[in-house]
């Protein structure tokens, strides 16, 4: 077993995440090339200062622009939306994966709440004849008195039929979801075939040993509810072809890491740093238990907790320099006066004239990807 300090470890995992000094990855080539390697990208739409998915491509993709995304995921249809720990962007070669939790969903009992087959019925023979429509559209009709058309229902069955996969998201419109079928929404030549549970759990251990670097067996397939001894099978088999090694890292509570061998070998060490002002959603910091383990720091989203209980701030925002974190800032932009309010900023120790202005010329950049031409603190 080998075995790593902290501070190698960090570097390690903080290359495979894209954060580390290197090579530019632009335009939109360099979009597709972030989302492949870190897996998915979360969706969110809370819009504090930019949406989640925009806010993870930006910090990694120098010359970001909303427009690459949206060419990728309705021009191109290299991107689809679905489900990974959350509601997500994903590369399209994982859309036969897509198809297993798919097949998964009770048909019966629905995904979010008992579905109305009457209901479904009706919403696909409009999509097929009308072509793409939003949750919107279905609108209370005088000569459908039998159908439910309260749009919580309307709402719920398009979900579900999304989840089951009977419908997926053709595009947005003002972050709108567009649901069409996917025979007219899927690229040609995608496999349509429902992998076995044990290849969908390689599929899993695959892409979170390339996106994170070094994952701990209870880490893989966050919130994907697929049993762990489908990982160890996997991991067992990859390690005995010698693909897979296991790894130590001092000061963690001694679980066994693993790493692609070939990624572990072609590692090397940098001195250089970038700073980061990275969103609360960020695949890096999605797993708290694991950011606390391996890189000290803990971090709560408050915007989830009550007013009178938090301690920092609604939207605190977590500052990286190097493989430390290094504070916290809590921001909102104010489209309108086209103002970015730095609401509070906290440093977790001593701060040099470097650091500073390493913040002070990220934050600039940050303001202006928010739509901002002024900061006030």
């Amino acid at each position: 077993m080998q075995i790593l300090t902290k501070h190698i470890a960090r570097q390690f995992i903080l290359q495979s995440q894209l954060l580390a000094p290197g090579p530019n990855r632009p335009g939109k080539a360099g979009v597709l090339q972030t989302i492949r390697q870190l897996g998915y990208v979360q969706i969110d739409t809370i819009s504090v200062v930019e949406r989640a998915h925009h806010h993870v491509l930006w910090t990694r993709v120098p010359d970001y622009e909303q427009a690459h995304l949206r060419a990728l995921n309705e021009e191109d249809r290299a991107v689809f939306d679905y489900w990974a720990h959350a509601a997500s962007y994903l590369p399209m070669e994982y859309y036969p994966f897509s198809l297993y939790q798919k097949s998964r969903i009770d048909k019966g009992s629905g995904f979010w709440r008992i579905t109305d087959p009457k209901l479904e019925t009706y919403v696909l023979q409009r999509i097929e004849a009308e072509g793409p429509l939003m949750s919107k559209d279905f609108q209370k009709e005088k000569n459908k008195p039998d159908l439910p058309w309260r749009l919580p229902a309307i709402n719920m069955v398009i979900r579900q039929l999304f989840m089951r996969g009977e419908l997926m998201v053709a595009g947005r419109r003002s972050f709108q979801k567009c649901y069409d079928l996917p025979v007219r929404v899927l690229p040609e030549g995608i496999s349509t075939k429902i992998p076995s549970a044990g290849e969908f759990a390689e599929h899993v251990v695959r892409r979170d040993l390339q996106a994170h670097g070094l994952v701990k067996l209870s880490e893989f397939g966050y919130l994907l509810r697929v049993p762990r001894k489908e990982y160890q099978k996997v991991l067992q088999k990859m390690m005995g072809a010698g693909e897979v090694v296991a790894v130590a890292i001092k000061g963690t509570d001694g679980s066994p890491y693993f790493a692609f061998c070939n990624q572990l070998d072609a590692f090397l060490p940098t001195k250089k740093k970038a700073f980061h002002i990275l969103s609360p959603f960020d695949n890096l910091i999605i797993q708290r238990k694991r950011l606390a383990e391996l890189f000290d720091f803990n971090y709560t989203l408050e915007c989830y907790v009550p007013a009178a209980k938090r301690q920092f701030g609604y939207f605190g925002l977590p500052l990286l320099y190097g493989h430390q974190f290094v504070g916290l800032m809590d921001a909102k932009a104010d489209r309108k006066s086209k103002v970015l309010h730095i609401k509070k900023l906290e440093w977790t120790g001593k701060t040099s004239q470097t650091l500073l202005r390493a913040f002070d010329k990220k934050l600039k950049a940050f303001a202006r990807f928010c739509g901002c031409t002024d900061i006030r603190k």
